[in-house]
This record gives C-alpha cells, structure tokens and sequence, in this order.
C-alpha cells in the first residue's frame, strides 16, 4: 500500500509540549496533601529549604504557591508561614438546612456557645424584613456555632416575640439548634427561606467570638425565613469564617420564553 508523503508524516504523534515545573511543583503539593503527607495544620518547610528540595526558582515556587494560597488549600499565617488548611465547611444554597444539620453532614459535632437572649422593641432594618409594625416585641438570640468545639459562625436571628413565648437561652442550649427548637417546642416549620451574602471586615467583637483577627475577612449572610403562608418568621444576619467555609450555589439555565409567533400567524 502506498502513502502520499503527507499522509505518512501525519501518521507521526505529535511531541507533547513539556510540563511547566512549576505545574509539576503544584501537582506534588496536591498529592501530599491529598495523601495526608501535608496534614491540615501543618506549616510548609521555610521558602530556603523548599527551593532546595524541589530545584526550583524562587520565582516558579511562588508560582506553584498562588493557586493553592488564593483557592484556600493553603493559608498565609503571618509571622509563621504558610500553612494547610483545614477542609472547608461546604453549604449548599439549594437546600434549606439547619447550620447544624450542615456540619454532621460533613462528620463534624455541631455546638453552639456564647448563647444570649433577650426581648425588645425592633429596629426598622428588622421590622421591615419581618414585616412588623414599628413598635413591635421581638426575641434577639445571640449564639457562636461550633463544629468540634471551634468557632465557625456568629449569628443573630430576630422572631416575633409572640410566636416563641417564654424563650430563654437554656432552651436554646438544651437543643443545640434554634430550627429544632422552633419545629419541637413551637411547631414552627420554616417552608423556604432567602439569602443575601456580601464580604466585609470583621469587627474587634466578632474577631473575638471567631477566633480570628480584627479586619480579618469575613462572609456575612442576612436570611429571612417565611412560613408557608408567606409570613416571615425569622430574620438573621450570620458572621462567617472565610477561611473555612464555603457556599456552594447550583445553577441551571433560565427556562425559555414561548414564542407567541405561531399563535399569531394562526390568528392572522
């Protein structure tokens, strides 16, 4: 059989281009960390060692580092280095869940801490959201969650006073999670509920509560939740840890618009 000498020289592989180092560098930081050789905590040996170990330019090291340092794989701990993170907290913006139910999904031990409450009249931010009167009673509740006993999330949630009659705080301590306590003791069940989130700096209390340091990054949620009559029930604004916590939204195309052309050329 004969080939055309183009055929022929197509029928050669193509040389594969060669894998940037600094590519490669990253790969191998990846499966120590995937593999546990870097556990969650660790610090990376100094920048010196490192470009021994591997032979890399302080340029293609720094190049490896980036992706891992901007995607939260590893944290810059000023004064100590550059660390492993630890698994984030993954919460999925499609389902309603309890922020406790989110962490025993991901075998952690929810907790909740530094729990306050009290009573009073509502501010207008809070009465608007909850479509309440100006001079209305609501119940404050202050809390830390915890999972494994670490700081994860501040929150404060605001519910007419009226519908949780005699709540305390040991109530809430007792339960471990305020939608549990809402669905047992007040048969309130929230049917679906909406999520504003922005970034900011957090504040010297919130720091404080978050183990973390003032103006520090942090995720801040507003969520109101309504019953399935459409009045809302609760309004909470949460502090998150930016480090560890991750919200994960599902997107699907928007459905498309019927045409009303053919209804028309029928009509005409």
């Amino acid at each position: 059989m004969h080939l055309e000498p183009e055929a022929e020289v197509g029928t050669w592989p193509a040389q594969a281009p060669p894998i940037p180092k600094y590519y490669q560098l990253r790969a191998e930081l990846e499966r120590q960390i995937a593999g546990g050789e870097l556990a969650p905590g660790a610090f990376l040996p100094p920048e010196r060692v490192l470009l021994q170990q591997y032979g890399v330019s302080r340029t293609t090291l720094r190049e490896a580092l980036r992706p891992l340092l901007h995607e939260g794989t590893l944290l810059s701990v000023r004064g100590k280095g550059i660390m492993v993170a630890k698994p984030a907290i993954r919460q999925a913006g499609d389902v309603l869940m309890s922020f406790s139910d989110v962490l025993r999904s991901q075998r952690l031990q929810p907790g909740i801490a530094e729990v306050r409450v009290s009573v009073g009249r509502c501010s207008l931010e809070v009465g608007a959201a909850l479509q309440l009167p100006p001079d209305a009673q609501v119940v404050r509740i202050e809390r830390v969650r915890t999972g494994d006993g670490h700081p994860v999330n501040f929150s404060i949630s605001y519910i007419p006073a009226g519908d949780v009659p005699e709540f305390t705080a040991e109530l809430l301590e007792t339960s471990g999670s305020l939608y549990d306590l809402l669905r047992t003791r007040y048969e309130i069940h929230i049917a679906r509920a909406q999520d504003e989130m922005f970034a900011r700096r957090a504040t010297e209390r919130e720091a404080k509560l978050l183990g973390v340091r003032p103006g520090d990054p942090v995720l801040v949620m507003n969520r109101v939740c309504v019953l399935s009559s459409g009045r809302p029930i609760e309004y909470a604004l949460s502090v998150i840890r930016s480090d560890i916590y991750r919200y994960v939204v599902r997107l699907t195309p928007p459905r498309p618009v019927p045409s009303d052309t053919g209804t028309r050329q029928a009509a005409q």
